[in-house]
């Protein structure tokens, strides 16, 4: 059986230059970028410190681009270079143009960026769902493609079991991907509680491992009081019909407060 990723990853060779290639001037108000580009941010220090040496010593390799409608174009590869130029308000850019397919266009936008090792771990595990997706392939096939072990694509794919809050602290670099790993045992607002903790105390890796097992341990300690409560307050009703049932007079009434329960039982004689 054919390696599925066999033929995407040749694909790449597409996106190089070769000796045929033609470059041609495509004005930037006619080019759009990658839908399927697997970079959710871009920090504008990168591209200014891009743009000014592009100023210096002008675009050294063009942009790769491939038509998808009449006069417009979609980046292939590039889209940083692009950014870089359109910041200096280039009216034209050197591109490339090649004749790709959705799917094509896809696998060499996420391929390209996983290769350069330039995604955030979260932007690197939305890849590799992606690619999950695009073929009828296995995280053996995947890792083995990518040269990774299969561990190492598994792991990173759980980080997309993160909350919301916490992908936003790893997007934004404040902090670690081994920070984040550790709150994946939690639910979401008690993740939001250890990540604000994290940032608020400088907390180390370690020291956020322990944050969380005190947090699950208080957890479950809660869990079991609740669950012992609600057996004792079973037991309580039962015996209550018990005495009704007897002829006994019985007011019974309680409530449930934050930070208590309240029971009052009178049994007239």
């Amino acid at each position: 059986m054919k390696k599925p990723f066999s033929k995407l990853f040749n694909l790449l060779d597409k996106t190089g230059k070769h000796e045929e290639d033609k470059i041609e001037l495509i004005p930037v108000e006619s080019i759009v970028p990658n839908r399927f580009q697997p970079r959710r941010v871009f920090h504008g220090k990168s591209i200014k410190e891009l743009a000014q040496s592009i100023e210096q010593h002008g675009l050294l390799q063009p942009i790769t681009l491939r038509p998808i409608e009449e006069g417009m174009y979609e980046i292939i590869a590039g889209e940083r270079r692009f950014r870089a130029m359109k910041s200096l308000h280039y009216e034209n850019v050197e591109s490339i143009i090649k004749y790709l397919t959705d799917q094509e266009a896809a696998v060499i936008a996420i391929i390209e960026n996983i290769q350069r090792e330039n995604l955030s771990p979260y932007e690197e595990a939305l890849a590799y769902k992606e690619l999950l997706s695009m073929e009828d392939i296995t995280q053996k096939d995947l890792a083995i493609s990518l040269g990774k072990s299969q561990s190492f694509i598994a792991n990173k794919l759980r980080l997309l079991k993160l909350s919301n809050s916490v992908i936003s602290a790893l997007q934004n670099n404040e902090i670690t991907e081994r920070h984040a790993r550790t709150m994946l045992s939690l639910d979401n607002d008690t993740q939001y509680e250890i990540l604000k903790k994290v940032k608020q105390d400088e907390l180390t890796v370690k020291d956020t491992e322990l944050a969380v097992k005190n947090r699950l341990e208080q957890k479950n300690e809660q869990i079991n009081f609740n669950d012992d409560v609600s057996f004792v307050m079973n037991d309580l009703d039962n015996d209550i019909e018990k005495l009704k049932a007897r002829g006994f007079r019985v007011d019974y009434d309680r409530t449930e407060e934050n930070a208590y329960h309240e029971v009052v039982i009178r049994i007239y004689k």
